[in-house]
């Protein structure tokens, strides 16, 4: 996974196994994952 400004990069055997554990949900595994770029933004803003 690579993380820029504003994207997430991320292996796509990663993204479709978030899938799966999520039951399909890839609605809530984008949510997860804006989730998680917006909490790295935070940490790099916070230095």
């Amino acid at each position: 996974m690579i993380v820029t400004d504003d994207q997430l990069l991320i292996d796509m055997e990663l993204l479709f196994n978030s899938i799966r554990e999520a039951n399909g949900d890839w609605e809530k595994v984008e949510q997860d994952m804006q989730a998680y770029l917006g909490a790295v933004q935070s940490m790099v803003s916070e230095e």
